[in-house]
C-alpha cells in the first residue's frame, strides 16, 4: 500500500451480522500490508466457521434467515465444482460466507478519509448476475 501501512481496517455490509462481527483487521507487523495480505485477510475473514451461538443469533435475526443460511451453505458444497473436497467442505459445516447469501462476488475497494487523518477500506460485494457489468 501507498503509504506503506502496517494495519488495515476493512470495513463490508452484510446486514445486521457487521455489529457481531466488526471490522476485518489486516495487519503484518513490522512491514508493509501488500494487496495479497489484503486479500487473503478478507478470504480467510469469509472462511471462518460460524459457532452454534452464531448461528442462532442469526436465526433470531429474522423470520428466514436459517433457511437462507443453510440454502447458501448447500449451494456452496454441493453446486460448485469441489471433486474430492465436497464431502470435507460439508463436514467443515457453516462459514461466514454462507451470511452472503448470493452478494459474495468482488465488486471493489474504496477508501474513505476521517476528518482526524485517518482512513479506512470499505469492501464492496455484489451478487452474480452484476459481477460483470
Amino acid at each position: 500500500t501507498a503509504p506503506a501501512s502496517d494495519r488495515i481496517l476493512v470495513r463490508y455490509d452484510v446486514g445486521l451480522i457487521n455489529q457481531h462481527w466488526g471490522l476485518i483487521v489486516i495487519e503484518r507487523p513490522g512491514g508493509g500490508v501488500t494487496i495479497r495480505d489484503l486479500l487473503e485477510g478478507i478470504y480467510a475473514f469469509f472462511q471462518t466457521r460460524l459457532t452454534h451461538a452464531e448461528v442462532e443469533h442469526i436465526s433470531s435475526l429474522g423470520q428466514d434467515n436459517y433457511r437462507l443460511l443453510v440454502d447458501a451453505y448447500r449451494t456452496r458444497t454441493t453446486q460448485r465444482r469441489l471433486g474430492v473436497l465436497r464431502d470435507w467442505e460439508w463436514r467443515e459445516g457453516l462459514r461466514r460466507v454462507d451470511c452472503l447469501g448470493d452478494v459474495r462476488w468482488w465488486w471493489g475497494a474504496w477508501v474513505t478519509y476521517n476528518s482526524d487523518g485517518t482512513w479506512q477500506l470499505h469492501l464492496g460485494l455484489t451478487n452474480s448476475t452484476h459481477r460483470n457489468t
